[in-house]
Parts: C-alpha cells; structure tokens; sequence
C-alpha cells in the first residue's frame, strides 16, 4: 500500500471504486387530505345517483293507452274503430285509460265530444244514453254576448229565450225553453265570438230551438239549481 506525498489522500484499494460524498436523503412531505373536501365529493356523488333515479322514475318505461281514433259527436255510442292504442310515460296530472281497461270504454257514451288524436280519459264517458228518453239534444251556436257573464258548464240548467223578431207587439211575451247544458266548444273556423252549445231539451221542443237558434234569435239565461 503506498500513499501520495502531503496530500493526504489515500487511493483505494485496487479493484474498488472511489465513493464521494453522499447526498442527505429528501424527505417526502406527506400530502393532507382535507375530510371537508372529501366529503363533498361523496355528496356529490349520491345526489347524482339520487338524480338519476328519480329521473328514471319520472320517465319510466313506456306504457299503452287508449286514445280517439276519430271524432265522436256527443251522445254517440263509442265502438272499438273510434279508438287507437297510443304508448307514451306517464306524466303527472293526465289520467288517461290503460288499453287493458278497453272492455270498460267499448259500449259507453260520449259525455263530451271527443275529438281525434287526443287521449281518453273515464271522465269523458258515461253509461247513459244521451240524448234520455223524451229528450233531445240540440246544438246551438250562440254568440258570447247571448251567453251568461260566467263560463257556463255541463250540467248547468239555463232557461232558452226567444227575443222578439222585428214586426212582433212590444207587450208579447216571450216564449221560453227550459234547458241542461250538457257540452260546450269553440266553433272554429265560425267566428271567435261563436260558442257552439249542445242542450238537452224536451223532445216537442227540439225543433223550435233549432229553428229560433239558426235565426240567431235565442238568447241563453242561466238559472239556479233546484233545491232538495
């Protein structure tokens, strides 16, 4: 083994490398994990999921219903032809009638009109023939300004009044028709102040009302229901 002069320094032995210096070691600071945020992220996540069903709920898969294949007038008979199947969610606030419920609608009466393309529902229909025994169903077409101040409804009684034609005596009665409100429509396509009115009358009183409302000479008056 030999040494260099003053330096200090002593090689090696033969076959080793020189090692220098070593680097101090890097401490790895440890990263926080803030449970604040993390329980967020959680929340997050389970009102998504939360989301998702409701939304599935809401939608739902689809189911079929019945719907008006073709107008039906009121009073009509409702046959298997006037109806299609349609297939769509159910939505909150629509009440229309399942196609396993056809049995129940086939045979009834309209209790409205029913006009195509729009769904079914029980309310529109009942189980008796419109217009009843003695009775007539007359549809009206009457001007708003003949019409009571409030909307009128099925079931209402009015009171049918004949105004005086040109030529009668100024003291002549007027003749009156008594009168239930059984549908009500826009005419469209006939004016916009137009309201076609279908009223069960006495049967003897059918024609005259028709006449006297094609003249344009009825007027309606809503009158109170009787009591007990």
């Amino acid at each position: 083994m030999s040494s260099s002069g003053g330096s200090g320094t002593v090689a090696p032995p033969e076959g080793y490398a020189a090692i220098g210096p070593a680097d101090a070691p890097r401490l790895v600071r440890q990263r926080h994990v803030r449970r604040g945020w993390v329980g967020i992220g959680v929340l997050a996540i389970v009102l998504a999921a939360l989301g998702a069903a409701t939304l599935f709920r809401a939608v739902g898969p689809s189911q079929e219903y019945l719907a008006v294949a073709r107008d039906v007038p009121v009073g009509a008979q409702v046959v298997s032809d006037d109806l299609r199947i349609v297939r769509l969610n159910s939505s909150p606030g629509l009440s229309p009638v399942p196609i396993d419920q056809v049995d129940r609608v086939v045979g009834r009466y309209a209790a409205v009109s029913l006009t195509a393309g729009t769904l079914l529902s029980m309310e529109q229909l009942t189980d008796q023939q419109v217009p009843g025994p003695g009775e007539q169903l007359v549809a009206i077409g009457v001007s708003r300004d003949r019409l009571p101040g409030r909307t009128l409804r099925a079931g209402d009684p009015v009171l049918l009044v004949a105004t005086s034609a040109q030529g009668a005596a100024p003291d002549e009665q007027p003749r009156t028709f008594d009168a239930r409100v059984h549908d009500l429509q826009d005419a469209d396509g006939r004016g916009a102040d137009l309201v076609v009115v279908s009223l069960l009358v006495a049967e003897r009183d059918g024609a005259v009302v028709a006449s006297l409302a094609a003249a344009g000479q009825l007027t309606v008056v809503l009158v109170p229901e009787a009591g007990p």
